[in-house]
């Protein structure tokens, strides 16, 4: 896996950008779907006629976000030329801006064809009907991409996206994925020859296609050329023109600018926040958290995706690692973003009161799996939100999809035990009456019968808090097995993917976040005991369970980051000191956290960054600051007392 990468976006638009300055994805009109770019990329052929791409490996590249935002910079050096290019989506004009410097820090003039690259295969190749096509437009100078038919216009199609130069390119190629003659040769074969042949017209039925712009320059010694690729796109042709004139008559700078401030506004309250935060690196990844999770929810719609991750494909709306981005967000202030998402919430919930296992970003159900726990972290959350806005109109609003959830998790109950049955857990791997589930079910009937009071809802609000009551002292009646907590009813019964469910990291879910148990229950020690002893890893860190297989059985920041949330609540310093230490080290150098880290190596596995792991992140800075941690004044950031040394919580 490869964990060079930066993202960029609007909340309607994401890209992945390697560290080599290669565009990999390009999603719109949400932040998952679709993906219509499979590469684009900057080359250059100089005077002798070689071809350099960004890409390559022997080039010296760097590449880092500007301070507090989403604008990502990246740079290279060729012989005396240095190449810069800053990727970024305007906050409200939905276009991918890829503004290229060029700086000759030779001592005589640089003459260059410089060139972009692009791959694409629109809307995925979802089994849909039609071709990709490119062709170049005139009248309105930019390359134009869509599926459809080679017989109907770009009217037709689905999505259209445009790529135009400023200023205007000198040459450009329209061609075929992987053809190597003739006019629809492949864009990035036609410019071994150090030009483009000007082919305006290529489709194909199955393979993508491709298309170049280039630009013949001579930049004079200690002099700087600017080279600019706009990526505009939209439902319809139309729309996707009139959006690239707008941006075009607008300075590349002056969109830099109007983002990189856009950003920082947003960003300024958790900015001005974490300066209680004592640790310069913790910092640093609490403001990065922030943005990352701002990235990953749909402006449009609310819903907040796992990951940006195709492969394993993460690009769906989880209810619970929504609602824990919306509470991680709320505590630091973001409200209107938590709010968005649970009216998402409301919007997808299904009549009995369930939400499906995952979904698009426009509520369209992906995987029906049901997962009870969602049910009840979702009316956990809405009550969260509540206590940190104090909006009356938000639970008004909400109070019947909070009805419909609370009666799903009373139809759920096993009225031979008194727990909730579900069939697939927090995991997706196992069913059962489990512990996580059972604890965010009971979380959701006291929000539940909360809620109900705070809308004069009383006789129902004291039903749910009844069944509250009973839930909790069923969970301790018949979760706790040898003196400690345990995964699941029958913990040593045959489970499809796992040895037993013993020990598992959710348990501690009891306590956090969801508060069913006290952090110090004896219970509840003891199993954090057994969870602690469960998994070694040459790497270190913490596994989910011991018997993991799902990529390989590796630790997970999730798990470490979830524990040291426990050991805060539960007073116990040092071992979260221990624990955030490592997560620090696993995270890329733009401050991502994996799903995993490689229990070998330690390199990231799986999908990243994930949206569930910032949060829990953001979370732990909180109840760190809460408690006292940090008292004395924040520390120069080069100094050695500013690692974690704080003052252990009372």
């Amino acid at each position: 896996m490869d964990q060079s990468f930066g993202i960029v976006g609007n909340g309607r638009v994401l890209a992945k950008v390697l560290a080599d300055g290669t565009v990999t994805e390009l999603f719109f009109p949400s932040v998952g779907f679709y993906r219509h770019i499979l590469q684009s990329q900057f080359g250059l052929v100089d005077r002798a006629g070689n071809v350099r791409w960004l890409g390559d490996k022997r080039l010296d590249h760097r590449q880092r976000y500007l301070e507090d935002t989403n604008v990502l910079v990246t740079t290279a050096q060729h012989a005396g030329l240095q190449i810069e290019v800053t990727d970024f989506v305007h906050p409200v004009h939905d276009v991918l801006v890829r503004k290229a410097e060029l700086r000759n820090h030779a001592a005589t003039p640089t003459t260059l064809a410089f060139a972009h690259m692009d791959a694409a295969s629109l809307e995925e190749n979802r089994d849909l009907f039609g071709y990709n096509l490119a062709y170049y437009d005139s009248r309105v100078d930019c390359l134009v991409r869509f599926r459809g038919h080679p017989f109907d216009s770009s009217m037709e199609g689905h999505v259209v996206l445009l790529a135009a130069a400023v200023p205007s390119q000198d040459a450009f190629q329209c061609g075929v994925a992987y053809e190597r003659e003739g006019d629809r040769i492949d864009a990035y074969v036609d410019l071994s020859d150090g030009d483009l042949q000007g082919n305006d017209y290529a489709s194909d039925e199955t393979r993508g296609v491709t298309t170049g712009l280039l630009w013949k320059l001579t930049v004079p010694p200690g002099e700087m050329r600017t080279l600019t690729v706009l990526f505009a796109g939209g439902p319809t042709l139309d729309a996707a023109e009139r959006l690239l004139r707008t941006v075009r008559a607008i300075p590349a700078e002056q969109l830099l600018a109007e983002t990189v401030a856009y950003w920082k506004e947003w960003l300024a309250p958790g900015a001005a926040w974490s300066t209680r935060i004592g640790d310069p690196r913790l910092r640093s990844l609490y403001r990065r958290s922030l943005l990352v999770n701002k990235l990953l929810q749909d402006a449009n719609y609310g819903a907040i995706i796992a990951a940006p991750a195709v492969a394993p494909d993460y690009r769906y709306c989880w209810v619970r690692d929504g609602a824990f981005v919306a509470w991680a967000l709320g505590t630091a202030g973001y409200h209107a973003e938590a709010a968005a998402f649970y009216r998402w919430c409301a919007r997808t919930q299904t009549a009995n009161g369930l939400w499906c296992q995952n979904h698009y970003t426009d509520g369209r159900r992906h995987w029906p799996g049901i997962q009870v726990d969602q049910v009840g972290t979702a009316i956990w959350g809405m009550h969260q939100h509540y206590l940190h806005t104090g909006d009356r109109h938000f639970l008004s609003e909400l109070w019947p999809t909070v009805r419909r959830a609370a009666e799903y998790i009373l139809s759920r109950t096993d009225t031979a035990n008194g727990l909730v049955y579900s069939e697939q857990d927090l995991w997706e791997e196992s069913g059962g009456h489990l512990t996580y589930t059972n604890a965010a079910c009971q979380a959701g009937l006291r929000a539940a019968a909360d809620i109900a009071h705070e809308v004069g809802a009383s006789s129902t609000g004291d039903v749910y808090r009844q069944a509250a009551g009973r839930l909790r002292a069923r969970i301790q009646q018949h979760l706790v097995q040898e003196g400690a907590y345990v995964g699941a009813l029958e913990p040593h019964r045959a489970f499809r993917v796992r040895a037993d469910y013993v020990v598992d990291v959710s348990i501690v879910g009891l306590a956090v976040p969801f508060g069913v148990v006290d952090a110090r229950s004896p219970a509840l020690v003891r199993a954090v005991e057994w969870i602690e002893g469960a998994c070694e890893y040459p790497v270190r860190g913490v596994g989910r369970y011991a018997s993991d297989l799902f990529m390989g059985g590796n630790p997970w920041p999730l798990s470490a980051l979830w524990l040291s949330l426990y050991y805060v609540h539960a007073g116990q310093w040092p071992p979260p000191r221990e624990h955030l230490e490592w997560c620090l080290a696993h995270t890329t150098p733009h401050g991502f956290i994996a799903e995993q880290q490689d229990k070998r190596t330690g390199a990231p596995v799986s999908a990243m960054p994930l949206a569930w792991a910032h949060a829990w992140f953001t979370a732990l800075m909180h109840a760190l600051v809460a408690r006292g941690v940090w008292r004395t004044p924040t520390p120069d950031p080069a100094s050695e007392s500013s690692r974690l040394t704080g003052t252990p919580p009372p």
